[in-house]
């Protein structure tokens, strides 16, 4: 009797770990299109990153048909304070990090400032096929520029860089 005991809590233990093992193996993390891949060592690393990437560009729907339209969209956000909003108008890879930096510019009362600059925001030109550069002037001097990137995916710019 005593050992039909021992079987059966061996096997209990055994159907727990893999219970486990299964839920653990089922719950990755999710991905993380702002990783460094500078610190990739292997192909494959290469290979999963950019396969999830290109999933993640996919289902992105924030943004304009139209640059201009994105940096509306991107302005709208803010003027209304939803820093996470206004992150997802920027390229995937940069999100997490200007999501960071809005909400950091948000809490010193920067955003009001950022405003400023970019409702002046002003003719724009094709860089090259998928990348558009916009300027902001102000006193007919350029201050600053805005790359907006093309999401063939979904027919929408993406602000790659203020």
């Amino acid at each position: 009797m005593a050992n039909s005991k021992k079987i059966w809590a061996v096997v209990v233990v055994v159907i727990i770990a893999v219970v486990l093992g299964i839920w653990l193996y089922k719950t990755e993390k999710p991905f993380d299109p702002s990783v460094d891949t500078g610190t990739f060592t292997k192909a494959e690393q290469f290979d999963d990153y950019y396969k999830n990437l290109s999933e993640v560009y996919k289902k992105d729907t924030y943004g304009g048909k139209t640059p201009e339209e994105t940096l509306q969209l991107f302005i709208d956000a803010l003027k209304k304070g939803d820093t996470d909003l206004a992150a997802k108008y920027y390229i995937p890879e940069k999100q997490k990090k200007e999501a960071e930096s809005l909400r950091i510019g948000k809490e010193k009362n920067n955003i009001g400032f950022l405003l400023g600059f970019l409702e002046k925001a002003g003719y724009g030109k094709q860089r090259e096929e998928g990348f558009y550069q916009m300027t902001v002037a102000d006193n007919g001097k350029a201050i600053m520029g805005i790359s907006f990137m093309f999401n063939s995916n979904t027919n929408i710019w993406k602000i790659e860089s203020l």
